[in-house]
């Protein structure tokens, strides 16, 4: 009888602690779960209403896809400092000089004349640096080489290269590209425009990509613009196509965020061939909570693709992503080590930063 009552009470013991450990485990993760919950619940609610908002918008929209690769072209708001050869001068490389002695300028050339004519005098220089503007004074320097005076800074007013067109919107003529913004720099500034266009361009070549060295398409811009850029963000360029008729695409349904899955997708792009083609590839993960533009991991698995440029090269940035027949996003960036893999931005992001610029 006795050992009998042992066994049971510590048999009941042994129950009444697993039962408390389970008490206590459950109670420890529904405050994690809690804590998530509160500490995310902008993120949650903001990813829930630009949803929501996007969903909206599209309604009013024909959206067709791209895949076209086009010359980009932008005129940059002031003069953009791209490097510096003197010290201690107040500016700094990425800074943007608006304005000479009160003067608006637009051009590299209208410095250079401002500089030119100093006589060695100081020159006040409006800058803007991330959005604050302040001004700065600057003594140019005489150089007995070149015999004129100079800032010793290398500057920039414009920027061109090779991307590709994600969407259209057949009925207002707006369409998005690139998936990033143009930046120039190391730092990556984003190129702050006063405006810009999309040529017609012929590839004529294409670079593979090998690990940590990436590849390219390698393009003829031509001065057949076919449409206007009105803005340059981190989630892509856009602006209006001057004609809709040559659009003969078909219209294309958004796939949200949310309903987007691991697994088979395809991207479009156009390779020296000149023709937008579909190849196949995998999106390894889908990071919901991502607002910048590397929204998605993908990988290349056409071999086609990875036969003619080893993986995501530069000049595809802005190749549509479709899964199921429906457009999710486009191609942004290759991990330097692997240039089979890399990121994409969700559409339902390009098309509110699109929106944001119409309403400017």
């Amino acid at each position: 009888m006795k050992i009998y009552d042992k066994i049971k009470t510590n048999g009941t013991g042994s129950i009444f602690k697993n039962k408390r450990k389970i008490i206590v485990y459950l109670f420890i993760v529904s405050f994690l779960l809690f804590f998530y919950c509160i500490s995310n619940y902008n993120k949650l609610i903001a990813v829930y209403n630009l949803q929501k908002s996007v969903e909206e918008k599209v309604k009013d929209m024909d959206i067709v896809i791209g895949g076209e690769a086009v010359g980009i072209k932008l005129l940059a708001t002031g003069v953009l400092v791209v490097g510096i050869d003197r010290e201690n001068i107040g500016i700094e490389v990425g800074d943007i000089i608006l304005e000479v002695n009160n003067t608006k300028i637009e051009s590299n050339d209208e410095l250079i004349q401002f500089v030119r004519d100093s006589n060695g005098n100081d020159l006040n220089l409006k800058i803007n640096r991330q959005g604050k503007e302040f001004n700065v004074t600057v003594k140019p320097n005489y150089d007995e080489v070149s015999e004129t005076y100079k800032l010793e800074m290398w500057v920039k007013d414009s920027s061109a290269g090779v991307g590709t067109i994600t969407f259209y919107d057949k009925k207002s003529g707006k369409f998005g590209a690139l998936g990033h913004a143009v930046t120039e720099t190391k730092e990556n500034y984003i190129l702050p425009i006063t405006s810009g266009g999309i040529t017609k361009t012929e590839i004529y070549s294409v670079k593979r990509g090998l690990p940590k060295s990436p590849g390219e398409l390698k393009g003829t811009l031509t001065n057949d613009t076919i449409g206007d850029i009105a803005g340059n963000t981190d989630k892509g360029v856009y602006g209006k196509v001057y004609n809709t008729n040559n659009i003969s695409k078909e219209s294309i349904k958004i796939l949200p965020k949310s309903k987007i899955k691991e697994g088979k997708a395809s991207i479009f792009c156009t390779l020296n061939d000149n023709e937008v083609k579909e190849y196949n590839i995998e999106i390894e993960k889908v990071l919901l909570t991502s607002s910048g533009n590397k929204n998605m991991i993908i990988k290349i698995t056409d071999e086609k693709l990875l036969e003619k440029t080893g993986g995501i090269i530069q000049g595809m940035s802005g190749s549509p992503i479709v899964q199921n027949g429906k457009l999710v996003g486009a191609v942004t960036h290759v991990f330097l080590n692997d240039p089979t893999k890399g990121y994409g931005v969700f559409i339902e992001n390009m098309i509110e930063d699109m929106d944001k610029i119409a309403e400017k």
